[in-house]
């Protein structure tokens, strides 16, 4: 049964103005239709959603839709960070930065607080909590994203959430430049002894086939090796034993750098 998508003359005038926007806020609403009370905007808001013409991305914030419930997101980017505050990160920021090449519709965010996540249209936006971590920002394409250089801590720190060392690996030797300086920074802030095994080993992996890794970075992770640990912590315990860093590798190179000798 074909939905009745009849607008009321205010909801008319409404979709008029806001059909070139992508998002709208109740605020910029009430700012245009002054004459309107505030439970009046509401109301016309309620029913715009209903009809499908406005989707709710979370209180006082609308998606404008081209077309009667079909949300169409322009900048999932943007919109992801409306949801949550904080940066475009991990798999995201790399796409940002080009150095994947396929369009990912999971948008990460990291955020210092909040996890979550929602889906919206064909996108799932999925927000990270960092706490302490959730530094190293700059703007880019317009929105929040983390440097270069904590792009790939972040990578490391998570790489489930960017496609695995293979993706970090074949994105180091994609990079035309990293601060090396910035990037060392996280790892004596904020890692574990553990990660810092992890980060060195992938390292020299990458550094033997052509990566451009500094060798006081390789010097201070190996400082770190204190004990036994596993390159993927909830794989098991099965595979090559590392002594240099003192780590085993229940992954394989192959899997790590299959893409360089494929």
């Amino acid at each position: 049964m074909m939905k009745n998508y009849y607008l009321s003359r205010t909801e008319q005038e409404l979709m008029s103005i806001l059909k070139s926007a992508e998002i709208v806020t109740i605020q910029e609403v009430e700012n245009l239709f002054p004459r309107l009370s505030k439970d009046m905007i509401k109301k016309v808001l309620s029913s715009l959603v209903k009809k499908g013409y406005l989707y709710r991305l979370k209180r006082g914030l609308y998606l404008v839709n081209e077309e009667p419930g079909k949300p169409l997101i322009k900048n999932p980017y943007k919109i992801a960070l409306m949801l949550f505050p904080g940066y475009v990160a991990f798999s995201s920021a790399l796409r940002l930065y080009g150095l994947i090449e396929y369009e990912a519709f999971t948008i990460f965010v990291a955020t210092p607080r909040k996890s979550g996540e929602k889906e919206i249209g064909e996108y799932t936006i999925k927000a990270v909590a960092l706490g302490e971590k959730a530094v190293g920002i700059i703007i880019k394409n317009g929105v929040y994203t983390s440097t270069l250089a904590k792009t790939f801590f972040d990578c490391f720190y998570k790489p489930s959430y960017c496609g695995g060392y293979s993706e970090v690996t074949k994105a180091l030797y994609e990079a035309e430049k990293i601060d090396w300086d910035e990037f060392l920074s996280y790892f004596k802030r904020f890692a574990s002894n553990s990660l810092c095994q992890r980060t060195g080993y992938i390292l020299e992996l990458v550094k033997d086939i052509g990566v451009d890794v500094p060798e006081d970075v390789i010097e201070y992770l190996r400082s770190r090796v204190k004990t036994w640990t596993k390159l993927v912590p909830t794989f098991p315990s099965r595979g090559k034993s590392v002594r240099e860093w003192k780590l085993i590798d229940n992954l394989g190179e192959e899997k790590i750098l299959g893409w360089a000798y494929g």
